[in-house]
């Protein structure tokens, strides 16, 4: 399925980041947690490294948590925004990102763009929509190439490609999802949405930055403290992602139920000992932290010396969520293994509450 003639030398070139600003889109499930508001606000802050040329509104549905997690409410998991239907999480997402434009002062006519209202696994090819074909004019028609951070499912990037093969060759992806390719799973939200559009991404050959979540985003975490101290009380901005946090805090049998939950998916068989045996040990205190996943795109392309990283192959995606074996026919990818993660909130905070551009 491979769409590019690409060199392996021009490969890895741009698959190292410039130090010269980029040119930017973002593509954000910005309802779904409260992490994608962090990733889309110190973008749009770091206009010395950034040209945020559009965000676009990715879809989203707990359908594919329902089925897993015994009926419990993922609500219970606090500050996830519940939708059913990915085109309403889309939708939520879309209104999301246009109060960010707002409480930053800015404008978001002309910037900000409803992606697909359905999952390429559901229909079966492209779905298009504002966003994959804006993504297509923007990578063909503009100036250099141009940078994508996703944080969510991978759809509307996956429809672009598939509606104009040929901007792979234009553009870098950043995308955060799935479990490190040494799991012998990739079970997690933003890739188990919709599959086919993963393995699209994963075998198009387009550039892609690929960064997993368990012990490598995972490390993002923020402290009840840390966010009164360091984030509230400067800016109309900082106080609105503060107070996200601390809302998700509120209910420490969230966090009980978190473990739990990342146990029975993302850290599945990632232990040797039996559920019967570990429910006999009762987690009671908890000390709340929240996991600020999507602010690693950010980090790797703001100072990739924050997210070290390494050339791999391309990894096959199968169906049922496994990793398969590549073959040497595969093109390279660059892999983060690991978040600086104070490096990384410190100008993350820097950024938000300052008067003007990070340091």
């Amino acid at each position: 399925m491979e769409k590019t003639s690409m060199s392996k030398g021009e490969r890895r070139k741009r698959l190292s980041v410039p130090c010269e600003k980029l040119r930017l889109v973002l593509d954000t499930d910005a309802k779904n947690e409260i992490d994608d508001q962090f990733a889309i606000a110190w973008a749009l802050k770091s206009t010395d490294r950034f040209e945020v040329e559009a965000v676009y509104a990715a879809p989203f549905s707990h359908d594919c948590l329902k089925a897993m997690f015994t009926g419990e409410k993922i609500e219970h998991a606090a500050g996830f925004t519940y939708a059913e239907a990915p085109g309403t999480g889309m939708e939520e997402s879309y209104e999301e990102i246009c109060k960010l434009y707002k409480l930053l002062g800015l404008s978001h006519e002309n910037k900000v763009f409803r992606g697909s209202a359905s999952y390429i696994a559901d229909q079966g090819g492209a779905v298009e929509s504002e966003a994959a074909l804006d993504l297509v004019d923007r990578a063909m028609n503009g100036e250099g190439l141009l940078y994508v951070a996703a944080f969510g499912a991978i759809t509307n990037i996956a429809s672009a490609i598939l509606i104009e093969p040929e901007i792979v060759n234009k553009i870098v992806v950043v995308w955060l999802g799935g479990q490190p390719l040494y799991f012998d799973h990739a079970l997690e939200f933003n890739l188990m949405q919709d599959v086919a559009a993963s393995q699209v991404l994963f075998n198009s050959g387009v550039p892609l930055v690929y960064i997993p979540c368990m012990n490598v985003a995972s490390l993002l975490a923020v402290t009840e403290d840390e966010v009164k101290r360091r984030l509230m009380g400067a800016t109309e901005i900082g106080d609105y992602l503060g107070q996200n946090v601390l809302d998700a805090f509120t209910n420490p049998q969230a966090a009980i139920f978190a473990a739990a939950m990342y146990r029975k998916s993302y850290l599945l068989r990632r232990e040797d000992q039996d559920e019967e045996y570990l429910k006999q040990f009762q987690s009671q205190h908890v000390a709340c932290s929240r996991i600020i996943w999507d602010v690693a795109t950010i980090a790797f392309l703001k100072n990739p010396t924050w997210a070290p990283s390494t050339l791999e192959i391309s990894p096959v995606l199968n169906d049922d969520l496994t990793w398969g074996e590549p073959d040497g026919s595969r093109h390279e990818i660059r892999v983060v293994n690991y978040c600086y993660r104070d490096l990384i909130f410190g100008d993350l905070f820097a950024c938000l509450t300052g008067n003007g551009e990070s340091r």
